[in-house]
């Protein structure tokens, strides 16, 4: 049983705080249905196989062959749908799915629940991201991918469909692609993903939602030729099991009161690692207030911030050395998160104060760059962690997933134009940080990236 102010149990408020990172905003942002539900499917249909016809001859022999309009079925109660590998098919085959038939080369997908729910709850373009994927299988089944996994496959369907997204960011089409839509694609991965400690040798393994993130960011970022290395290169698959019933019964979480000071001890671990100049900071370093108490919120260098300014944050306080959360809204992110989602906001002003030490510019002024390095920096942690390279603890399963849902809730860097997909750009400077480590977060080299965002 979770108790509300557990979080706060071993922290001290301080007089003297906060003031310097990131903020909060609703994970789900209201979608805009500026197209009818009829119309995306069938314009993301038509674009999606047009973007293979033209990509396909560069990636693989021969031309893309498109699936039949036919043979792309919406799936009801009552419809007829073909033989899969010999098998016969009925609507409850297809509740709440979409697929792809290998061989048989039809696509079929749930038109009562699935894609009308995508709709209304992430917008039009959850659709298409969907479509993307299913057709991703059928350019597998025309170029004669076989992948060791099933996990595989869908890793690099995911990848097609980032490649489109890409596509379609940068070229436009019938597709409405909007601010927003990438956070939207975030979030419908996040509620397909694989549930914690599952195997990735499963035959049904479609991978946890940072492995799929990580796939759709790398079409997106590097193209469909990425995608293609896959089957000779295929991603590092970081879904963990479960290691004891005990565990899988915690959902791989510490309680409440255990969380702030073991990372505390884990960011410390780390830093002491990879920065000659660092000084360990406790939980004596660390001050909890309610956001909904004014006078609760400390002071930072000789004035009280806001409450408009420190509502659902954690940040750090340049001016007295500082680490403050607002206490409600972190107790929410382990209530409906888990353990390493609060982990993960409180690494982020950790990082900032690391660059503090290096007199990293653009610090103070939360600058996008220096808020991306301080991500870059959280996931090189992450990785030391993942590796075995700190004491004290392991990552459980699901606990890189609840950096992606950590970061959706706070999606917002101080100063930053809302047309920026921040939670995406933000997840991406994690994953440099996780796969190429903390010396990969070079300040320049992250300052051309944002200057291009």
């Amino acid at each position: 049983m979770i108790v509300r102010r557990a979080l706060s149990a071993l922290v001290v408020t301080a007089c003297a705080l906060p003031l310097a990172v990131v903020g909060a905003a609703p994970a789900r942002a209201t979608p805009r249905r500026t197209e009818s539900y009829n119309h995306t499917v069938s314009v993301a249909i038509s674009d999606i196989q047009d973007f293979w016809v033209t990509t396909f001859p560069k990636l693989y022999r021969g031309q893309y062959d498109p699936v039949p309009g036919s043979r792309i079925i919406a799936g009801h109660p009552g419809v007829k749908l073909p033989r899969c590998n010999g098998e016969r098919l009925g609507y409850h085959d297809v509740v709440g799915n979409a697929f792809y038939c290998l061989h048989d080369n039809f696509i079929a997908y749930d038109d009562v629940h699935l894609f009308p729910d995508l709709y209304t709850g992430y917008g039009p373009f959850a659709v298409a991201l969907v479509l993307a994927h299913e057709f991703g299988h059928a350019v597998q089944d025309r170029a004669g991918v076989v992948a060791d996994r099933t996990i595989e496959q869908e890793l690099q369907a995911d990848c097609f469909a980032g490649a489109w997204t890409d596509d379609v960011a940068e070229n436009g089409g019938p597709v409405r692609y909007e601010p927003g839509d990438l956070e939207a694609s975030l979030a419908a991965l996040l509620d397909f993903r694989d549930a914690p400690g599952s195997s990735p040798d499963d035959p049904s393994a479609h991978g946890s939602a940072f492995d799929r993130v990580n796939a759709f960011q790398d079409g997106f970022e590097f193209g469909p030729i990425r995608c293609a290395d896959y089957e000779t290169a295929p991603p590092l698959v970081v879904q963990l099991p479960f290691t004891s019933r005990s565990d899988a019964h915690q959902g791989g979480n510490v309680p409440a009161a255990k969380v702030i000071p073991l990372t505390v001890d884990l960011l410390n671990d780390f830093y002491s690692q990879v920065e000659s100049k660092y000084t360990p900071l406790s939980t004596r370093d660390i001050a909890s207030f309610d956001s909904s108490k004014r006078a609760s919120i400390p002071k930072c260098g000789n004035s009280q911030p806001d409450v408009d300014a420190v509502k659902n944050r954690v940040f750090y306080c340049i001016d007295d050395g500082y680490i403050a959360f607002d206490e409600p809204f972190l107790q929410g992110v382990y209530d409906q998160i888990g353990d390493f989602g609060v982990a993960t906001l409180l690494a982020n002003p950790w990082a900032t104060y690391v660059q503090t030490i290096q007199g990293i510019p653009g610090v103070g002024d939360n600058s996008l760059a220096a808020v991306l390095q301080a991500d870059c920096y959280t996931g090189g942690w992450a990785a030391a962690f993942y590796n075995g390279y700190l004491s004290s603890a392991s990552l459980s399963p699901g606990d890189l997933d609840e950096t992606v849902m950590a970061l959706l809730v706070y999606s917002r860097a101080r100063g930053v134009s809302a047309d920026i997909p921040i939670s995406f750009v933000r997840v991406r400077f994690f994953r440099q940080g996780f796969f190429s480590g903390y010396q990969s977060c070079d300040y320049d080299d992250i300052a051309r990236d944002a200057a291009r965002i």
